[in-house]
Formats: C-alpha cells, sequence, structure tokens
C-alpha cells in the first residue's frame, strides 16, 4: 500500500503525502531535509523493488531523464536507493493537465494549444536526446505556475521495457487509452509514437471525451489499430478547422502519415490562428542541438510545374486581351522561379502588379501577351527571438548578432544554426556553449530560443583525511561534480551555487553551501573532518 511511506525519512527526503499512483512507482510530496525544500518524490513499488533488473533499468533511466535540460521539462534532482526503495527526486508540481481536466472537463483551444507547443517542445528536446517517453498522457503532464506544461517521467516508463521482473507481472507497459497503433501490436517504438499519444491528450483536453474509450485492454487497442478517431468538431463545434486537421494528422494510424517529428508539431501549433491568443505562447526550444531529418520531398514533378506555368501565361494573355475595354487593368501575377540546385523545385515570391492603359493597346497587341515586368522577389525570412543567460554573446550561422538577447530576422535556409558563447570562459568549460541547429522552419515563423550557458570557475580545496570524498550537488539544476580528496586539489565547475559535501570512514561528514563565481579565491579552502 502508498501509505507504507508516508511520514518516512526516504535518503534525506521526509515524505509528507502521496500525490499520486502509477503501474510501477508512487509519487509522494516530501521535504529535502538538507535544503529544507519540498519535492516530489517518486518511489519504485515494492513489486519491483526486489528486481535488480527493474532496479538498474530505473536509476540508469532516471538518470538519463535528468539530463534533458528544458523549461517544459520537470527537473530531477536526485536518483537512489535506501532499505530496498529506490526513488527519484524532481521539483515539486502539485497539479496536472488530468487533475485540471477533472475538475473543468475540457479547456479553451487557445489554452490547448499552449499546452500542446510546451509538451512538442519538450518532446523535440528528448527525441533529439534519443529518449522516447512511452506514456504520454494528462497525469504525466505538470502544470506549472502559469498554467504552462511540465513533462515528467522521461525514461522512466522506458526503463522496465524488456524487463523479465515486469513482465511476469502481466502489467501492459504505457496507459492504453493512449496508446499508439504500433504499441498496441507491441512493435518497436519511435518518437512519432510519443507524438500519437501527444494527439490523443490534446483531443481529450480540447473535447472533454477520449477518441477511444473502453474497460478492457484488448478492444481498446483493436480500437487504436482500426478505428479512426471520431472529428473533434463532431464533440465540440467551437474548435477551429485547422486545430482539428492537425489533430487528425498526429492520430494516423500509420506513423508515415503523422508529422515526420516534434518539431513539425511546434511549427504546425505555432501556424494556428489561436497560437496567438493572449493564452497561448511562443514555443521554448531547448538549447540542446535538435537535428531533424527531412522527410521526402513532396516538390511538385516537372510535368506539374510546367502545367502550372502555362496556366499562368493563360491568365496574363487573358488579362491583355481585355485591355481595350477597360480603362485600367491591374494584373497581379506570381512568378514562378526554378531552383538552383533542382529543377522540379518551385518558389512563389509575392506578387507584383502593373497598370495598362487602354490608349496604348492596339488589337495587335492583344494578340500576344503582355510584357510583365520583373518583380525583385521578396527574400523569405524567420523572425527569432535569442535570449541567453550568463550575458553570452549570440550567434546565427556564425555570424555575431548580440548579447544576452537579440531579435530579428534571418534569411531562410535548409540548415538555421544558432549558438551561445561565454567569452572569457575557460576553454574546457562545458557549459559555456549551447547549441540549436533548425532544419524545418518555415517562412514567416517565429521561433524563441532560450540558451542556457554559463561559465566555470576553479574550485580549489585541501581536505584530511585523504581518502574522503569531495561532492558538489548543484542547487541550480546542474549536474553534481564528485571525486576524491587525493585524486585532485581542485575542480572545474559550472558558475551557481553548490552544496559541498564531505565524508569519510568512521569521519562526522562535512557540509556547506558554495558559491562558485568568476571572483572565487584562488586560496585553497582547508577542509579537516572530525574523526574520532
Amino acid at each position: 500500500m502508498p501509505d507504507r511511506y508516508l511520514g518516512r525519512i526516504i535518503g534525506k527526503y521526509r515524505v509528507i503525502r502521496l500525490l499520486g499512483a502509477g503501474a510501477y512507482a508512487w509519487v509522494y510530496e516530501a521535504v529535502d531535509l538538507d535544503l529544507e525544500i519540498p519535492v516530489a518524490l517518486k518511489v519504485l513499488r515494492p513489486e519491483f523493488a526486489g528486481h535488480d533488473v527493474a532496479e538498474l533499468r530505473f536509476k540508469r533511466e532516471a538518470a538519463t531523464a535528468a539530463k534533458l535540460r528544458h523549461p517544459n521539462i520537470v527537473t530531477v534532482r536526485d536518483v537512489g536507493q535506501v532499505d530496498g526503495a529506490a526513488f527519484v527526486a524532481m521539483d515539486l508540481h502539485p497539479l496536472t493537465l488530468g487533475r485540471r481536466l477533472a475538475l473543468l472537463g475540457r479547456l479553451p483551444e487557445a489554452e490547448v494549444v499552449r499546452l500542446g507547443l510546451g509538451i512538442a517542445a519538450a518532446l523535440a528536446t528528448a527525441h533529439a536526446a534519443g529518449v522516447i517517453h512511452r506514456d504520454i498522457k494528462p497525469d504525466n503532464i505538470l502544470l506549472d505556475g502559469d498554467g504552462g506544461a511540465i513533462v515528467a517521467d522521461f525514461g522512466l516508463a522506458r526503463a522496465l521495457a524488456g524487463s523479465p521482473s515486469v513482465s511476469a507481472t502481466n502489467q501492459v507497459l504505457g496507459t492504453p487509452q493512449y496508446f499508439s497503433p504500433e504499441q498496441a501490436r507491441g512493435l518497436e517504438l519511435d518518437g512519432r509514437s510519443d507524438l500519437y499519444a501527444l494527439g490523443v491528450t490534446l483531443y481529450r483536453a480540447a473535447t472533454g471525451t477520449l477518441p477511444f474509450d473502453g474497460d478492457d485492454w484488448y478492444a481498446l487497442a483493436r480500437q487504436h489499430i482500426e478505428l479512426p478517431p471520431p472529428p473533434p468538431r463532431e464533440r465540440v463545434a467551437e474548435i477551429t478547422p485547422a486545430f482539428e486537421r492537425l489533430l487528425l494528422t498526429l492520430l494516423a494510424k500509420d506513423p508515415a502519415d503523422r508529422f515526420a517529428n516534434a518539431l513539425q508539431v511546434v511549427e504546425a501549433l505555432a501556424a494556428l490562428s489561436t497560437s496567438r491568443d493572449p493564452r497561448a505562447a511562443l514555443p521554448r526550444l531547448s538549447s540542446h542541438t535538435i537535428e531533424v531529418l527531412r522527410p521526402p520531398s513532396t516538390s511538385p514533378r516537372p510535368v506539374a510545374a510546367g502545367v502550372a506555368l502555362l496556366a499562368l501565361i493563360g491568365v496574363v494573355w487573358w488579362v491583355a486581351g481585355r485591355g481595350a475595354r477597360t480603362p485600367t487593368v491591374n494584373t497581379r501575377v506570381e512568378r514562378t522561379l526554378s531552383d538552383t540546385t533542382r529543377r522540379d523545385s518551385v518558389r512563389v515570391p509575392g506578387p507584383a502588379t502593373t497598370s495598362i492603359p487602354a490608349s496604348v493597346t492596339s488589337r495587335a497587341d492583344r494578340a500576344k501577351p503582355a510584357a510583365v515586368p520583373r518583380a525583385n522577389p521578396v527574400p523569405a525570412t524567420v523572425r527569432f527571438e535569442l535570449t541567453a543567460t550568463d550575458s553570452a554573446a549570440l550567434y546565427v550561422d556564425n555570424r555575431l548578432v548580440g548579447i544576452g538577447r537579440w531579435s530579428g530576422d534571418v534569411p531562410m535556409a535548409p540548415r538555421i544554426e544558432v549558438h551561445a558563447v561565454v567569452a572569457d570562459a575557460p576553454t574546457n568549460c562545458r557549459t559555456s556553449r549551447a547549441d540549436t541547429v533548425f532544419t524545418q522552419l518555415k517562412a514567416g515563423r517565429r521561433v524563441a530560443v532560450e540558451l542556457t550557458v554559463r561559465g566555470c570557475a576553479v574550485v580549489r580545496y585541501t581536505v584530511q583525511p585523504r581518502d574522503a570524498r569531495v561532492m558538489l550537488q548543484s542547487l541550480d539544476g546542474g549536474a553534481n561534480v564528485e571525486t576524491r580528496a587525493d585524486s585532485a586539489a581542485s575542480l572545474l565547475v559550472p558558475l551557481g551555487r553548490y552544496l559541498m559535501r564531505i565524508a569519510a570512514p568512521r569521519c562526522v561528514p562535512y557540509s556547506d553551501t558554495v558559491v562558485v563565481s568568476r571572483h572565487l579565491a584562488e586560496t585553497p579552502v582547508p577542509r579537516k573532518l572530525f574523526c574520532p
């Protein structure tokens, strides 16, 4: 029973109350006794906690999830095991999308679009790191203080996949109401399975109902595999046609008919009219590199391009022939240009306008197409809004554009790279640079990118006894650093706040808060443990 841990201390966490229960773990509100802050503590259920394979996978995949840094992904602070209880400590967000839907039934489209932008941006970051969630559903979408989406449990469902200890329990991995067809068939999954589950989640939030429901797992699986989802507008007429099309694309049975990746979902959601509602917001894309494979070309074939060009010439001919009967004729001509590298690629710039007075248009002139002045093509651009911590230098395609914050238009290109660099950071400071690569942006879009970068500084110390363990635990969401006192006299760590812990066998442990800054004193800090 989940009550078994209430009031107990697991590691350095005192369990306060139960927040939720899943198939594999229980989630509690707890207090970090060292930092005196509330956290969410996920504890592996006892039926799995006794199996070495399940525990190993749980901790390994939790550690993988801890490396995902994104505003829409919950921050994992600690992973451990004490007295047979494997646990993961995370930032506390008590309210979930599932709870909000239980209270309200359904949400306005603008709010659903805003949530979808955050979830899709989080999935883009996770998929770029090779992590598939496998259990996207409202109960795994936390809500922050502003109502934004925070995705939880990255990698934890996958941690138990394939474990003999799990299969022996006859439990199904994931939640059947949110299964993708390939998940229901037991096939190998990729990121597009998460996109299907995202479609079910947004469908549920927008309509108040699930596309497929039932108590029997087998019947649910067959519905996901065989039946088309009911059109959302049949259930809620206020849903816009464009949003309905997006939901049905996410819920396509064949993964090839869905969006190719989560970044395309971000683009599609940002293009909706309801994304401009005050209740919606721009996606916060990650500072991790997002490389997206381009889908197969859908450019028109040469024959189709030729037919379109002939039809365009016929329109111009007809307009020119009406010049003698009409005082002034305005012709809107869309020029068709061939791409220099692909003969079947067509670009259509903005329209040009010309006037043909009737007094200079003779019958002979009307026998041939009117001469149309060539218009200068309007360059296609993408609007970027870049921000970086630590007042870093911002670059777009290796061109310096600003310091700390910059917004501006960037010409369209098959690949656009942005990165931030802390200028005075040591060369071996890994956190001083962050990159993001875009390959699927559309002209006219706006993209907000937050590049999280931090410089580094050297922490010097002398510790006795020399076999003591020295650990710097980041209080700002960064990685922890641990070493032996006799193996190093200094550590290069990112700037920020740390809890410094020193421990040795048969000695009283030491802990203190350390602020690592560029102005940190170079004098080693002596630390001598009391060893009775």
